[in-house]
């Protein structure tokens, strides 16, 4: 079972995300013109070895036994290289690409757990690329052990670039291409896509903390995360030749996301505006930004391979050998 292919044959899924000190679980339902959150727990953890049980908990509290999962996994557990598909059959892509970014991981090529996933065939000028995701199959291992012994149905591994993706794909209008972002202290996200696909994905080093619209340094962050916003939207224009984005969207930060949409408006040619979850699902808990930005990842993960229905986005205000788990979920 392929880890970014699967999709979910049922209309209720669990996104799950685990860090080194809190555990987050989205249970989403279909209803209707759009899901609904049912639950959305955050647990604190002492550390990461606390997740599993703290996760057979939840699940057993919440009756979620036998529910559909997408883990999406922690930055730290996987490396992701953009590289030129080597010629062979799709079904041997993954084992062909492994030799090919050997000497790319900071880990043993055959400790590594490989997938990928293709860009459009338009992206690099008549080039194939792929995006390759490796990770070591001992915590693959260890990921499958936790989800199945919690009693929850491991459907997919997924990583943060492509939940972000499903939440672009069903919330926002890309039709004349958008670039999404995940701004965060330990580094920041960009998804460039149009019309459902993702071309571009970067992870922008400028640390944004929660409060970074107040630190002294805050002129020379600012400055320098336009200039690598600016450098990614010219590389999509003029490198991949796809034209100009036509608008940048904003994942929900804890406290200033107004404030940093008017500060990039301000300084960015495509329009800024911010995704607001609590507009696009419907739920009966307050999606406040602090809880949209704790569990975006795995809210995003819930809503793999569904199709877009696009929600509204409001103006600014003025102030982004190959693994395969067999029936049992074991890694080859």
């Amino acid at each position: 079972m392929p880890l970014f292919r699967k999709k979910a044959k049922s209309i209720s899924r669990v996104g799950l995300s685990v860090s080194s000190d809190h555990l987050v679980l989205a249970h989403m339902e279909e209803r209707g013109e759009r899901p609904f959150l049912m639950h959305c727990p955050r647990i604190a953890l002492e550390s990461e070895k606390d997740a599993a049980q703290a996760l057979a908990k939840v699940v057993k509290d919440l009756e979620l036994q036998d529910t559909q999962c997408s883990y999406v996994l922690n930055r730290k557990d996987y490396n992701l290289h953009l590289v030129e598909a080597p010629e062979v059959e799709e079904a041997e892509l993954r084992a062909a690409v492994r030799w090919k970014i050997k000497d790319l991981l900071d880990m043993k090529v055959e400790d590594a757990a490989i997938d990928v996933f293709p860009v459009p065939d338009d992206a690099y000028r008549g080039r194939k690329m792929v995006y390759v995701v490796a990770a070591l199959k001992s915590r693959i291992q260890s990921i499958v052990d936790m989800v199945t012994e919690s009693g929850l149905t491991l459907a997919v591994i997924d990583i943060p670039e492509l939940a972000m993706q499903n939440l672009t794909r069903r919330f926002v209008d890309d039709a004349h291409g958008v670039a999404f972002m995940d701004l965060r202290k330990n580094g920041s996200t960009m998804n460039i896509s149009r019309e459902g696909q993702m071309y571009l994905t970067r992870r922008i080093n400028t640390q944004m903390e929660p409060d970074a619209m107040q630190s002294m340094e805050w002129a020379g962050l600012r400055d320098r995360l336009v200039l690598e916003i600016q450098r990614s939207l010219d590389y999509f224009e003029s490198q991949m030749s796809q034209g100009q984005v036509s608008q940048i969207v904003l994942a929900q930060r804890q406290k200033d996301s107004a404030a940093m949409v008017a500060a990039l408006d301000e300084s960015l040619s495509a329009k800024v505006s911010v995704l607001d979850l609590a507009q696009s699902i419907g739920s009966d808990i307050e999606l406040t930004p602090e809880l949209q930005q704790i569990a975006m990842a795995a809210i995003g993960a819930t809503l793999r391979g569904e199709k877009k229905k696009v929600a509204h986005v409001p103006d600014p205000e003025p102030e982004g050998k190959p693994i395969e788990l067999t029936a049992k979920g074991r890694a080859a």
